[in-house]
């Protein structure tokens, strides 16, 4: 849990965490699809 004096300090890194996560995410289903070309199977 994030907290800093300022609520807009708080704000922006949790949009910046957003950010990172839905990146993470994307490049994980990225590479599962790949997995799954090569494995020749669905996930």
């Amino acid at each position: 849990m994030l907290g800093h004096k300022s609520i807009k300090t708080t704000q922006i890194y949790a949009k910046i965490t957003k950010e990172k996560l839905n990146q993470d995410m994307e490049n994980l289903a990225a590479r599962l699809n790949g997995v799954e070309e090569f494995a020749g199977c669905t996930i």
